[in-house]
């Protein structure tokens, strides 16, 4: 049987502009192969970006992958820590369970690093309590730190398990990431279901978590490099490809090929007509490394006009980018992609559809940041949250929504009027923006 593992609930605190913020989603055991598309809306500056950097700082955790440098100012403005809790929801051979991951990331000398770090889980049955799995907490540089197993001193491990639990300790500490995912605690995972839940996560959630932020769109937008998102039998990363003829390894290229084929299934749908050729440019040649590579260019096709796919909008080259994660998030119930700001350069109807058809017939979970109030008409109101003003309540779901109601109107009108319980618009006034742009005139020497 193969596991299913889909996110619950996330609090975040302190990171970013985010004081606290909470949200959760619509995955249940009953609905696991249904789809769980999750859309943040919300003015400028007020949080939701912030939901993509703690999937993103997710990704990096449980890919032991280097966590980000101090100088990226993850951590909330005189606070000294960013706290995570994400919950899951896991299905596999054993049984059903829920999962709880906790973290809190301080400012190292040049990165972000583990303050603390637990996992824990209980059954899906009724009055079960959490087990802790593992858990570490920093008392200090000087002191070290603590670390517990199965709620239990290590002292009382074997000393292979203390062997592998201090090589996991000095590994996490000197590359900056996870201590609780790392690889060399697998041996040290004793009891076959808590082994089982972390090979669910470091492997099967881990290879189908995608997080698309908005640095990837600029790239789009820059007409040189399109990050292109693959998820492809097992296949799966984000490749930059350059817009001009490039050079790739031919077992790469031969991936890139077997995506394209995938996309243009999809593709000539969404955008009537429209298909990407590959065309190969001359015999393949010999690196330095003893290696074969190809250089090959992407072509768009319509009809019989062909060009370079350099030539299309960045809207088309955005959907081409993420098109082939949202395959899978139709198709897997593991799936789950991050998408910041998935409405840009993308039309409006089309957008609306596209999540409509993900929605009512996907399987995998997809999480997004928009400005576009189309996608209010399309989704239920389950599926939306909102950022407010108050930074320690930085998500809600609208109140006095019927189920035949319109959720573009009733937000707009929480904009204009309130009635919500919290504020979610700081109010602008047009005169005052009229006078300061003829201000701003007159002092550049404007008449």
């Amino acid at each position: 049987m193969s596991s299913i593992i889909r996110v619950t609930n996330v609090e975040i605190n302190n990171l970013k502009n985010v004081k606290r913020g909470y949200f959760h989603t619509n995955s249940n055991f009953e609905q696991l192969k249904e789809a769980d598309v999750i859309g943040f809306y919300g003015q400028n500056g007020s949080g939701k970006t912030a939901v993509v950097d703690a999937f993103s700082l997710l990704h990096k955790l449980i890919g032991t992958i280097t966590l980000p440098e101090v100088s990226s100012h993850l951590i909330y403005f005189n606070e000294k820590s960013v706290d995570l809790t994400i919950n899951f929801i896991v299905k596999n051979k054993f049984g059903e369970y829920f999962l709880k991951y906790k973290v809190s990331l301080t400012a190292g000398k040049h990165r972000l690093g583990i303050m603390s770090e637990s996992i824990s889980y209980r059954e899906n049955i009724k009055n079960k309590r959490f087990k802790e799995i593992i858990c570490i907490h920093k008392k200090s540089k000087e002191a070290g730190s603590i670390i517990t197993y199965r709620n239990k001193s290590i002292d009382v491990l074997s000393e292979k398990q203390r062997i592998n639990i201090g090589i996991a300790t000095s590994m996490a500490l000197e590359n900056n990431t996870s201590f609780v995912f790392r690889g060399e605690l697998k041996e040290v995972f004793t009891n076959e279901i808590e082994a089982e839940i972390m090979r669910n996560m470091t492997e099967d959630f881990f290879l189908d978590l995608h997080v698309i932020d908005n640095y990837q769109y600029g790239l789009v937008v820059s007409n040189l490099i399109m990050p292109f998102s693959i998820h492809h039998e097992n296949d799966r990363g984000n490749i930059p490809l350059e817009m001009s003829e490039m050079n790739l390894p031919i077992q790469l290229f031969e991936v890139i090929v077997r995506v394209i084929e995938q996309i243009n299934i999809v593709l000539k749908n969404i955008i009537p007509g429209l298909e990407i050729k590959v065309r190969t440019i001359g015999e393949p040649i010999l690196t330095k490394n003893n290696e074969e590579e190809i250089r090959f260019e992407f072509m768009s096709k319509k009809g019989d006009v062909v060009l370079p796919l350099k030539s299309e909008s960045s809207g088309v080259l955005k959907i081409i980018s993420i098109l082939s994660t949202l395959i899978a998030v139709y198709n897997k119930p593991n799936a789950c992609v991050v998408i910041d700001e998935l409405d840009a350069g993308i039309f409006e109807y089309l957008l609306g559809e596209i999540l409509e058809v993900m929605s009512d017939n996907g399987q995998g979970q997809l999480f997004f940041t928009s400005h576009n109030l189309r996608i209010l008409e399309v989704l239920p109101i389950r599926n939306l949250w909102f950022t407010t003003l108050n930074e320690e309540d930085r998500y809600l779901q609208l109140k006095g929504v019927r189920k035949l109601s319109n959720a573009r109107d009733i937000y707009l009108r929480a904009v204009q009027l309130g009635g919500q319980d919290e504020q979610i618009y700081d109010e602008t006034n047009m005169y005052d923006m009229k006078t300061s742009f003829r201000k701003a005139g007159i002092q550049n020497g404007e008449k």
